[in-house]
């Protein structure tokens, strides 16, 4: 039998930027909006997932992936909101895509408790008896 060879990490100098950082895009400043809001998502989805350093090559690949589509998806439901003709079968498509990219990776929908504490229940009904 053939002796195997562990893999050696490579030093980063020698890896491409797209492989070192999680929000590099191939030709993308980083500056813009839309790139802002791109390394947002995809840093609140790896930090979902135990951080990037966590990561294996195949999820930052989804990762990525996942805050693309999220991130098409916003624009085209902003567009919707100001008025502006949409496709919505595009919108439907990219929702679906998004969620079906987030589902491959593990990220689970939880529900927030939105019930007011006594204290703020209380609060909240006192101004409206103030008012």
């Amino acid at each position: 039998m053939p002796e195997t060879v562990e893999s050696v990490a490579r030093p980063m100098r020698l890896r491409s930027h797209l492989t070192n950082s999680l929000h590099a895009l191939p030709g993308v400043d980083g500056r813009s909006v839309d790139a802002r809001r791109y390394r947002d998502l995809a840093q609140a989805f790896a930090d979902e997932l135990g951080g990037s350093a966590a990561l294996g090559e195949a999820a930052q690949a989804l990762v990525r992936q996942a805050a693309g589509l999220v991130l098409q998806a916003e624009k085209l439901q902003g567009a919707a909101v100001r008025g502006e003709v949409v496709d919505l079968e595009q919108m439907t498509r990219l929702s679906n895509a998004a969620t079906r990219a987030l589902t491959k990776l593990g990220v689970k929908r939880t529900a927030r408790d939105s019930t007011p504490t006594l204290h703020e229940y209380l609060a909240a009904t006192s101004k409206g008896d103030a008012a």
